[in-house]
């Protein structure tokens, strides 16, 4: 019955904790009605599980599949992920008590004088020196238990902090993968753009050999002089140079792929496939839903929430704080009775400490949690500009691009004709090689653009997909409500609401 009040003392101590700090409201960012470019608004994309699926391409599909399973910058952000729960884990268990096992056996000799010999009967002809050395041993069998209380909250706050920071490398995976899938598409794509100014080059050069032929076959018929022959030669090279370039420039797009699905360059190839469609269109969907589906979003909203707990914490520090230890075991010096019920042994005790003096160190870290979280707000709101500029830029070029590639697409058609009709009266000696070679040249310039233009669609289109967070699509988009910027400490219930400023008074 004595240790009864102590029980529900502790008891009360372990479950009626409070928590001291700044109440958490999510952000509510102003959010556009609408996109400037609504030009996609009424158009519907396929529903696909995988937004690279969109663009039916198996072979996309393929290495997508290649770069999740095998890319070692996800792999290095999953096991950070890992890291930061098994780190709130961690944090958890200052929640609980803790108890260690510690069993000792000492044995110590010392020379001892001994008080009182004269009174010790001792039977005739026994004596025993005045000053004797003296061993005595211990075995000891404690379980011991130390807790702080959490009387405000502060390991409760610190806990918060790291299960949001957990969240936040979660998002920070699923941000890496989406930029990871999308850097793969956006080189693969290139690279198809390359096979078809690859093509369109080697046609060119065989078109230009042809005219070599030609111009030499007119040379040694006297027909032309030897300038049209080197003029022949120069358009024959500056082609095979381009087409050289354009080789090296696949074989890079090439290796980079190959490093992002996790196999050696040397070791991989990717056979020509030339575009040969447009691309899909993707509906830009409300702007709302960016908030919800973009990861890089949510990162930083729970970084910002992590960085809040902790606000908390450091109010505490203007509290006392309270410890309990206790032990329970055996303890004896005669092994054969260790684990008797005579020799078991408890204690338990309390220390509380209360910060008088500390040259204003707790006020300082309370300042730079502040800091610390309105740098993390400020990160949160740059981060949903840059997102809505994205989608914004990504609209933009789609549609500016889809213009601009009709336009030269009549390009290429006029070019064409131009110089079929210059060839066409050089061959009848109507017209000079000057005027063929111009329209060879703006030929071979008008297709490469009407290509380049083609593939920067494809980007522009993998680009809005990123900006939208990978999916488009209603979604469910839940209240908001203002957030309040004052300093208010936050308490439960069953503690009284003070400010902060009553907290410095009251430490």
């Amino acid at each position: 019955m004595k240790r009864t009040p102590f029980l529900l003392l502790f008891l009360t101590l372990f479950f009626t904790a409070c928590r001291i700090g700044p109440n958490y409201e999510p952000p509510c960012p102003p959010v556009p009605e609408d996109w400037k470019n609504v030009a996609q608004e009424n158009t519907t994309a396929p529903c696909v599980d995988l937004w690279w699926e969109v663009f039916e391409d198996e072979r996309l599909n393929e290495l997508a599949g290649l770069a999740v399973l095998n890319n070692y910058n996800l792999y290095q952000a999953l096991e950070r992920m890992a890291e930061a729960r098994a780190t709130a884990g961690i944090t958890r268990s200052a929640l609980f008590p803790q108890f260690t096992l510690l069993p000792q056996y000492s044995n110590t000799g010392t020379l001892t004088k001994l008080a009182g010999i004269n009174q010790i009967p001792l039977q005739p002809g026994t004596t025993i020196p005045p000053v004797t050395r003296v061993h005595q041993m211990q075995y000891t069998f404690p379980i011991n238990m130390i807790y702080e209380v959490d009387l405000w909250g502060q390991i409760r706050s610190i806990w918060d902090s790291a299960l949001y920071t957990a969240q936040a490398r979660e998002e920070a995976a699923r941000s890496l993968l989406l930029s990871l899938t999308a850097d793969l598409a956006s080189y693969y794509f290139n690279l198809r753009a390359m096979d078809s100014d690859i093509l369109m080059l080697l046609d060119m050069i065989e078109s230009r050999k042809t005219s070599l032929r030609l111009v030499e076959k007119r040379n040694r018929s006297g027909l032309v002089n030897e300038l049209d022959v080197a003029r022949a030669q120069l358009q024959l090279t500056n082609v095979e140079a381009e087409y050289h370039d354009a080789v090296r420039q696949r074989m890079l797009l090439e290796n980079s792929i190959a490093t992002l699905i996790g196999i050696p360059a040397s070791d991989f190839t990717l056979p020509q496939l030339p575009l040969d469609v447009d691309p899909p269109i993707i509906p830009a969907g409300i702007p709302s839903a960016v908030l919800l589906r973009r990861p890089d979003i949510a990162e930083a909203e729970r970084s910002m929430a992590s960085a809040h707990a902790l606000i908390g914490a450091s109010y505490a520090s203007y509290f006392p704080f309270l410890n309990l230890t206790g032990a329970l075991g055996f303890a004896s010096p005669d092994l054969k009775h260790f684990f008797s019920w005579s020799s078991r042994f408890w204690s338990l005790g309390a220390t509380a400490a209360q910060i008088l003096f500390d040259a204003g160190r707790t006020g300082c870290v309370v300042e730079a949690t502040w800091a610390r979280f309105h740098q993390a707000k400020g990160n949160y709101q740059q981060t949903v500009l840059q997102a809505f500029q994205d989608v914004e830029d990504s609209l933009n070029n789609i549609e500016q691009q889809a213009k601009q590639a009709q336009s030269l697409y009549s390009s290429v058609q006029a070019a064409t004709k131009t110089f079929q009709l210059s060839n066409r009266r050089y061959l009848n000696g109507l017209g000079n090689y000057l005027d063929l070679m111009d329209s060879q040249r703006e030929e071979l310039s008008a297709k490469r653009s009407w290509i380049n233009v083609q593939g920067a669609r494809y980007i522009s289109t993998i680009n809005l997909i990123k900006a939208l967070g990978g999916g488009w699509g209603p979604v469910k988009i839940p209240d908001c409500q203002e957030q309040n910027d004052e300093i208010v400490l936050g308490i439960p219930s069953e503690c009284e609401v003070i400010n902060s400023e009553e907290a410095k008074e009251a430490a």
